[in-house]
């Protein structure tokens, strides 16, 4: 049978642009805990929302401007253009501990990776085909990636640290091994590096955080504000782009055409979501945008399996994707966690290589969605 391997390289980096300031701002707010509300003013960076999670970052606003609308789904902000901003929290006079963490989350960082552990690893592999941005913040960013390791290692406490990276490539951070590894989708997948520099799967002993996470660390540290951008891999460039940002603003900032029929997809080719409108904005882990033509693929729909076996013998976490979707298209949450469903590391390569072009990536999401709601509900 063919093998066919998805490349992670990336042909040329030619540095970080940035993208004109968008004149409203689109933040999903779903399931956060909102601070501020309709008709209110809020400075640059301002806290919005909070994660309901212990170790979820805080959600701030990338312009000044006055809150327009607010429901379930998003918040709109008119963006006025001002200059004001919160000020600064001087993050790095502070002790690791308890109160460092908060001060990061209310900044913006998931402090989850953040921990006491004896191995901490870096992930610095291009997370999906297409996507350059990890290779492109190693490049220009090692002063900002090494500020901050320097509180990671402070919080972690870390005996190794281990920086993986694309065989072949050179880039590297003091105080740091290097693991030189294929750059071939999925290998890029937290848990397949962990298990590269480990030989373990799920070690106990390691936390793994990626090379984008760490940079907006080592920006909150450098500068004490808080994370309101993201860094996007479009059209084989890389962008600076303003958290909340509409597509729409960037595929006209870029004169990207698109027309009816075709699919913009928010993330990479693989793991990343087909928008169902271009007034969504952009997010923290957003680190692609792609448009692809009506005329490119066939259209993803719920056919029926064909039982080939192709998304099993693709799948890195050896599970049946066929059967689950399959238990998950007829709701039985249960039998589809039964056999399987949380090894998935939603890599999308079931779903990518389907002969039948089932979603299989999404009932996949949808099944642990709905597994995760009726639990908290119980709990409640």
């Amino acid at each position: 049978m063919l093998k066919i391997h998805y490349s992670l390289e990336s042909d040329s980096l030619t540095g970080i642009e940035d993208i004109s300031a968008p004149k409203e701002l689109s933040i999903q707010v779903r399931n956060l805990v909102l601070k501020t509300k309709k008709g209110k003013t809020v400075a640059r960076g301002e806290m919005l929302a909070e994660h309901p999670s212990k170790f979820g970052g805080a959600y701030h606003a990338s312009a000044s401007g006055k809150v327009a609308k607010v429901d379930y789904h998003r918040m709109t902000i008119k963006c006025d253009g001002g200059e004001e901003q919160v000020q600064p929290v001087d993050v790095l006079s502070m002790a690791p501990g308890k109160p460092m963490l908060r001060a990061l989350q209310n900044l913006g960082i998931n402090v989850a990776p953040l921990s006491k552990t004896e191995i901490l690893i870096i992930n610095g592999l291009n997370p999906e085909p297409g996507v350059s941005v990890a290779e492109q913040l190693l490049k220009d960013e090692k002063d900002t990636l090494e500020t901050g390791l320097s509180i990671a290692k402070m919080l972690c406490g870390p005996e190794r640290t281990v920086l993986a990276v694309a065989d072949g490539a050179n880039y590297t951070l003091n105080g740091s091994e290097i693991k030189k590894v294929k750059p071939k989708y999925p290998k890029s997948l937290d848990a397949l590096v962990v298990k590269a520099v480990t030989g373990k799967e799920f070690p106990s002993n390691a936390k793994v955080i990626n090379v984008m996470d760490l940079y907006d660390l080592g920006r909150v540290a450098e500068t004490g504000l808080p994370v309101t951008e993201t860094i996007m891999t479009i059209g084989g460039r890389n962008f600076r782009v303003p958290l909340g940002t509409p597509i729409s603003h960037i595929l006209d900032s870029l004169e990207m055409v698109v027309t009816s029929g075709d699919t913009v997809v928010l993330g990479g080719p693989f793991q990343g979501e087909a928008l169902y409108s271009l007034d969504e904005g952009v997010k923290k882990s957003d680190y692609g945008l792609f448009t692809i033509s009506s005329s490119t693929f066939p259209a993803v729909e719920d056919a029926a399996c064909i039982n080939c076996g192709d998304c099993v013998l693709k799948c890195p976490a050896r599970i049946q994707a066929n059967l689950i979707s399959r238990y998950a298209e007829y709701e039985m949450f249960e039998m589809a966690e039964k056999h399987g469903l949380h090894s998935c590391f939603e890599c999308g390569l079931c779903a990518f290589n389907c002969f039948s072009r089932r979603p299989l990536l999404q009932y996949i999401r949808f099944a642990k969605a709905q597994l995760k709601a009726s639990r908290q509900a119980e709990q409640s």
